[in-house]
């Protein structure tokens, strides 16, 4: 049985995705068997060299799976393919720009028995101002939307827990911008136990992020949008049962 399913949407990061992987697979072998371990990583149409680098590693890595999207459509539907396509009982979800420690995997894992859904903390955050800022304003929505204070919502490091993603999925489009976002409001709502826990933040080492300030705003505000309608349909939801909320 396939213990942890490695989330991995990807754009664009020929200079860094193979060290990326590298340095992933050092951390994982130390601990887990062979085949507890997949990772699926989702192409969004890379146009840098990206495909071929992954396409290679696939060829040399049984854990490895790469599918690629059909056309560009951002990182929250490359997100959710991932995860539709994966078979863990746990899910992490990770960023491939090299600016979180694969070792910090660990400090999530130890404790995921107490807890459902365990969200990174990015401390200290190695980002541009406007990207801090953009931080505060989704820290307000989800504690608006939510009721609980989350300090890095959407921070690509959680760990969640199998049976959280299937309570959520069926209100979950495929094509939502942020899904990670909805997995932290959603989870808050329904009662599962959700940890946050302080992870190392590094300087992106090669390049620049591909999203431009502009573009930025505008996603976080349909992004916003789609977390008011989620926010609705998550009340919606029948009760969850005890045996849920037990599970390991």
């Amino acid at each position: 049985m396939t213990q942890l399913s490695i989330v991995m949407p990807v754009y664009n990061e020929a200079t860094v995705i193979e060290g990326v992987l590298t340095d992933l697979s050092r951390v994982l072998d130390a601990r887990f068997a062979v085949d507890a371990v997949e990772l699926i990583v989702v192409d969004d149409c890379s146009t840098d060299g990206t495909t071929e680098l992954l396409v290679a590693l696939a060829r040399e890595r049984a854990d490895l799976v790469v599918l690629r999207q059909e056309r560009n459509q951002g990182p929250g539907p490359a997100m959710h393919r991932a995860i539709e396509a994966s078979t863990g009982a746990w899910l992490l979800h990770l960023d491939t720009d090299g600016q979180t420690d694969p070792e910090d995997i660990w400090k999530l894992w130890n404790v995921r028995e107490d807890a459902d859904l365990l969200v990174g903390v990015r401390l200290p955050r190695r980002d541009p101002r406007h990207r801090l800022v953009l931080t505060a304003v989704t820290r307000l929505v989800v504690w608006v939307l939510s009721g609980r204070h989350l300090a890095d919502a959407n921070v690509p490091f959680k760990l969640v827990r199998r049976s959280v993603w299937d309570d959520l999925a069926p209100i979950i489009p495929p094509s939502t911008f942020a899904p990670s976002l909805l997995i932290g409001i959603g989870a808050v709502r329904r009662g599962w136990r959700v940890t946050e826990v302080p992870v190392t933040h590094r300087e992106r080492p090669f390049g620049r992020s591909t999203f431009r300030l502009g573009r930025l705003v505008g996603a976080t505000f349909a992004a916003g949008r789609q977390a008011v309608l989620f926010r609705f349909r998550v009340d919606r939801l029948p009760a969850r049962g005890p045996v849920e909320a037990v599970e390991r």
